[in-house]
C-alpha cells in the first residue's frame, strides 16, 4: 500500500471552498438509491444551496429530496430517463451527455438510469413572488442554448441554461473562455455561486488567494466575494454556476 501524502488541492474557508477530485467522500442518499453521491455544496458549509455529483449504476433511482426545493440537473456521463408529473399526466424524456432539466418545488419527477451515469444536481427552496406564477418543468441541452459573447467579449462565451423572467429565481450558466480568457472584472456581488468545472483548466482568484482549477473541480463561493478567473492550458476551458436572480438582497 502507497502511503498517502497528506496533499490536496482542497481548500475551506469561512467565505468559499474549492473542492478537488481527490477529497470526494462517497455517500447514500435518502431516496436516491443505486447511487452514490458526492456532496459538494450543502448547508453544512455555510451555503444557501446544494450541489450533488452523483455517480448513478445502471437502475439507479432518484426523486425530490424535499418537497419545497427545486433542482437543475446536467448529464455529464451516460444517459437518463427522466419523468415529470403525476400519473396520468406525467411525461417522459431522454437525457444524454449535457442535456439537463430544470425541476420545480411541488412538482413530481423520478430520473431512472438504465446504464452507468454521473450528474450534477444543485437544489434551492424556491423563493415565491407574489402575483407571479412558479416555473414549470423545462428539458433542453446545453448544445441548444445559444452562446453569447460576455459583455461582447467572444473569449469568453456565456449560455444561460434558464429564462430570466421574474418567475425564476436563479440562474444557472455555461461560461466558457478561450485559453487566456478572463472575467472582465474582480466581481463582488450579494449573490452566492456555486461552480463545477466541466473541462479545462485556469486559475480562479477567490478572496485575497489564488487556486489552481481544473474539471472536476466544485466551487462554493459566499456573498460579496471576490472572484476573478482566467483560463489557461491549450484548449477551451467551461464551467456551470449557480447565482440567485428576480430576488431583492435579504433584509
Amino acid at each position: 500500500m502507497i502511503p498517502h501524502s497528506g496533499l490536496t488541492r482542497t481548500a475551506i474557508h469561512p467565505d468559499h471552498a474549492l473542492i478537488a477530485p481527490e477529497s470526494h467522500i462517497p455517500l447514500s442518499v435518502p431516496g436516491w438509491t443505486g447511487a452514490q453521491t458526492i456532496v459538494l455544496i450543502s448547508r453544512e458549509l455555510g451555503a444557501g444551496f446544494g450541489q450533488y455529483l452523483v455517480h448513478a449504476a445502471a437502475g439507479a433511482r432518484l426523486t425530490p429530496l424535499r418537497p419545497a426545493s427545486e433542482y437543475l440537473l446536467l448529464v455529464l456521463s451516460g444517459t437518463v430517463k427522466l419523468k415529470t408529473g403525476s400519473r396520468g399526466s406525467s411525461k417522459d424524456h431522454t437525457l444524454g451527455l449535457e442535456g439537463f432539466a430544470y425541476l420545480p418545488s411541488a412538482v413530481d419527477w423520478l430520473v431512472m438510469a438504465d446504464e452507468p451515469a454521473e450528474l450534477l444536481l444543485f437544489e434551492k427552496q424556491y423563493v415565491p413572488v407574489g402575483g407571479v406564477a412558479a416555473p414549470v418543468p423545462l428539458v433542453s441541452s446545453v448544445a441548444d442554448v445559444p452562446a453569447a459573447p460576455f459583455l461582447g467579449d467572444p473569449g469568453a462565451l456565456l449560455r444561460c441554461l434558464l429564462p430570466v423572467g421574474p418567475e425564476w429565481d436563479w440562474g444557472i450558466n455555461v461560461f466558457e473562455f478561450v485559453p487566456g480568457g478572463t472575467l472582465p472584472n474582480v466581481e463582488s456581488h450579494f449573490m452566492e455561486h456555486g461552480l463545477y468545472v466541466l473541462a479545462g483548466e485556469g486559475v480562479y482568484r477567490l478572496g485575497e488567494r489564488w487556486y489552481p482549477v481544473m474539471a472536476g473541480d466544485g466551487i462554493w463561493m459566499s456573498p460579496y466575494l471576490l472572484q476573478w478567473f482566467v483560463a489557461t492550458g491549450k484548449r477551451n476551458t467551461r464551467y456551470i454556476y449557480y447565482k440567485e436572480m428576480n430576488r431583492a438582497p435579504a433584509v
